[in-house]
């Protein structure tokens, strides 16, 4: 039997929980996530001057944790059981009682001949006619999202359907506190880093071992793919052969009014290896947050050597800066993140313009990703010796540690764990070298269980811990 409490009323229709009052304003929200972590709440469409509020109701991402940009969403029960949008003034009626009505928002005062009733089991329903439910539509659209929000904001249409098991998860409902933690945090573990993946990351240990680590994270789903994100063509951005770029725009947080932040992706390899493939899912979930992400290749070792890197990483930043406004970019906000080899290219560019061809521009900030920031002669390895030479009495001048001369550029340096030795002795170096030599503040950060490629190659996963340090990085620039 259905556990159902109705109230009679000449006017619209009331919602009524057996056994639950609500205190305070409340989202009306699906108690199923339907593949958004935060869950489906009722939401009246648009937001400030562009709300419409005589639009149908519909759905949209929980606004948790935002107070004043979810009042659209706070629902209240009256003492007569209305479903009451306190800071408007408005309650919910449907068109008429059949399939496919919508359901308005209206002054509370206008009569509408019915009354409604929440079942136990989540569905909600006219109490005329139980079998139709108030059901969110199969497909989702995404709306507008600010930029780096993880989740992309996505809403669905709301009409009354026939009541069925197999629409469930549509159809089932809840009061929801604003405030509430949500469950993808009480979940979390090393910001999603499941433990089958941290185990088999430490068993890998402190080598760099880029197969093993690939294979570890191939059956992790992504938040974004190549159906998210428009890429360019491969474009020539300097003279020499090797500089190519793509850019990948997000096609769903793109807003024709404002500028996005760009940021260049340098990838790594040793100094001999590594192209546009590198870092294309890094690009693809950057773009798909809202940046133009920029993901560059540069000439290799050993035709190409010291201080060649530096120089790609110049002018893949004047051609982002010349071509910022056909692409919607704000100059700005121009970022880089260089991992390993090209973390050192990056390093070159941020600290060590007197070495580098022609005036080297400003950016809004760098993060340099496991570089390499000291050279080693007495276990010169073949890839070191390839692109900074075999004199290795030259490697102390052409080292990052002990050579800044530039301090202005923001920078955040982060290191795994599981990174090798020497990568922890020169990230630790440049802290002592930034804040101690030279009086100046600067991020480190320690990714906790990962090695030298796994906290790159989580990128777009649901182990957020390195995007999230990024994230906040560009954030705290603006």
């Amino acid at each position: 039997m259905k556990n159902v409490f109705v109230v009679n009323c000449s006017v619209f229709f009331s919602l009524v929980y057996t056994g639950m009052v609500a205190a305070d304003p409340s989202f009306l929200r699906s108690t199923y996530d339907l593949e958004d972590p935060s869950g489906y709440c009722l939401d009246i469409p648009g937001f400030g001057p562009r709300m419409r509020k005589e639009a149908p109701i519909g759905t949209h991402t929980c606004k948790y944790g935002i107070p004043g940009f979810y009042v659209d969403e706070l629902f209240e029960l009256t003492s007569s059981n209305f479903l009451r949008l306190p800071e408007y003034d408005l309650c919910l009626a449907a068109d008429t009682i059949a399939i496919g009505s919508h359901i308005n928002t209206i002054p509370c005062d206008l009569g509408k001949v019915h009354s409604w009733a929440m079942h136990a089991n989540g569905n909600v329903t006219p109490e005329i006619d139980t079998s139709l439910c108030m059901t969110m539509s199969r497909e989702k659209v995404y709306v507008n999202t600010s930029v780096a929000n993880l989740t992309a904001n996505s809403g669905r249409e709301v009409s009354l359907q026939n009541c069925a098991r197999d629409s469930r998860y549509y159809q089932s409902w809840k009061l929801s506190d604003p405030n509430e933690l949500e469950t993808k945090t009480a979940n979390t573990l090393r910001n999603g880093m499941d433990i089958e993946t941290a185990r088999l990351i430490r068993e890998l240990g402190y080598e760099i071992r880029p197969e093993e680590t690939a294979e570890a994270y191939a059956s992790h789903p992504r938040m974004f793919t190549s159906a998210d994100v428009t890429i360019s063509d491969v474009i020539k951005y300097g003279l020499e052969e090797g500089e190519r770029l793509q850019v990948y725009i997000g096609n769903n947080r793109n807003s024709p009014r404002n500028a996005a932040p760009m940021i260049i992706l340098v990838h790594g390899g040793g100094f001999s290896n590594g192209g546009l493939n590198s870092l294309q899912h890094a690009a693809t979930q950057f773009a798909a947050l809202g940046y133009i992400a920029i993901n560059i290749t540069y000439p290799l070792a050993p035709t190409a050597n010291w201080p060649s890197g530096g120089n790609s990483v110049a002018n893949a930043v004047r051609w982002a800066q010349e071509n910022a406004v056909e692409y919607k970019g704000d100059l700005g906000n121009i970022f880089l993140l260089g991992h390993s080899a090209g973390g050192a290219h990056v390093a070159d560019f941020v600290f060590r313009p007197g070495n580098l061809d022609g005036e080297i521009p400003d950016i809004a900030g760098a993060i340099l990703a496991s570089p390499v920031l000291t050279l080693d002669p007495t276990n010169p390895a073949s890839f070191v010796i390839g692109y900074f030479g075999e004199d290795t009495d030259s490697w102390k001048a052409k080292q990052t540690l002990g050579n800044v001369e530039r301090t202005s550029i923001p920078v955040l340096t982060l290191v795994a764990e599981f990174d090798p030795n020497s990568f922890h002795r020169s990230t630790a170096g440049l802290l002592n070298e930034l804040v101690v030599n030279k009086a100046v503040s600067a991020r480190l950060s320690q990714m906790r269980g990962h090695n030298h490629i796994s906290y790159i190659t989580s990128i777009g996963t649901k182990d957020t811990q390195s995007l999230e340090e990024i994230l906040d990085f560009i954030a705290t620039r603006n």
